[in-house]
């Protein structure tokens, strides 16, 4: 891991280029696409061009940041970039197709990211897993690059921190968080719209599918952990996508007893999507990674191939294993 502070490389590599790809991982969530479009903002109001570009389209309930209609899918993007920034991924291969249709041979890569585990990809880098967010070290390589902090980038980088801070509960939520939410806040964020746009406005297909996760509430490992399963049928039944899914987690980790709540949705045919909270006495991104997924120790996710029932299988054996020692389940 690199020196978590290395602003004067990321000034010489703002200096020394005029257009910048920004990118992050795939199923952007708030700090992925509130740090991207914050710091997209910031470099053009200093005369860089900054095109924002991730492996699919956004997801509704974030087309409500400043900027977000400018976002474009990797299949839309017909150019290579020289030069590029990669928030929020502990590797690149985590921006999907944004690192092979979008990057130039020999192209420079910064990093800005908060995950443990990073592969130390990229340079320059700064990486600090003691920040609760992306977001957090993007504010403070804005402020170190003296770049004045628009109503924009403060809305967009505070979306970041309350997104991965599940609204200042999580216990990730620290003083030096609450401190930078501040003064986003103080620099024209709204704090009131985007609490209400992330936590209290659901349309009515996710509240279908909502009611259906919940129907289908189970526990496993002696109620430790809380489960919920989407499959195809009932996506169709609700006239829901993925999407309309995002948050329901939360749900299976509020729980009373739960230590892990995971919510598991067939996407597609042997698609298979998977996310995973703890109240941090599991290691959930260790698990996520046993299947190529990843995130926090308190919060991650996995996608795989694979039939339905049998990925639950293994991922419960997994969590079991995690809560419980002994030899990991085997992953074939």
């Amino acid at each position: 891991m690199s020196d978590p502070m290395p602003f004067d490389a990321f000034q010489t590599f703002v200096a020394r280029h005029r257009e910048f790809l920004v990118s992050s991982h795939v199923d952007p969530d708030g700090d992925a696409l509130g740090s991207c479009l914050g710091l997209a903002h910031a470099l053009r109001r200093i005369g860089k061009t900054a095109d924002v570009v991730l492996d699919q389209l956004l997801p509704a309930a974030l087309r409500f940041l400043p900027g977000a209609e400018s976002v474009r899918s990797a299949a839309e993007v017909s150019r290579r970039y020289e030069a590029a920034f990669i928030l929020d991924c502990a590797s690149l291969e985590r921006t999907g197709a944004v690192a092979g249709r979008c990057l130039a041979p020999g192209a420079e890569v910064a990093v800005i990211d908060h995950h443990w585990g990073n592969e130390s990809f990229g340079d320059p880098r700064l990486v600090n897993p003691e920040a609760s967010a992306t977001a957090e070290l993007v504010y403070e390589l804005i402020e170190s690059l003296d770049i004045p902090i628009s109503e924009e980038t403060a809305e967009c980088l505070y979306a970041g921190i309350l997104s991965d801070t599940g609204g200042f509960r999580y216990a990730n939520t620290s003083p030096r968080s609450l401190r930078i939410a501040a003064r986003l806040v103080e620099r024209g964020a709204r704090a009131a719209r985007v609490a209400e746009a992330l936590y209290a406005t659901r349309t009515a297909p996710s509240l279908r599918i909502l009611g259906l996760a919940l129907a289908s509430l189970e526990t496993r490992s002696g109620g430790a952990v809380g489960a919920m399963t989407i499959s195809r049928e009932m996506f169709a039944r609700a006239g829901a996508t993925p999407e309309d899914a995002d948050g329901i987690v939360q749900y299976a980790k509020s729980l009373a007893g739960a230590r892990v709540g995971v919510l598991i949705q067939e996407v597609g045919a042997q698609d298979i999507r998977a996310s995973l909270r703890s109240d941090g006495t599991v290691d959930v991104n260790e698990v996520a990674s046993r299947f190529g997924g990843g995130g926090h120790r308190n919060a991650a996710g996995l996608r795989v191939r694979g039939d339905l029932e049998e990925v639950r299988a293994k991922l419960f054996a997994a969590l079991d294993q995690a809560m419980n020692g002994g030899p990991p389940p085997s992953r074939g």
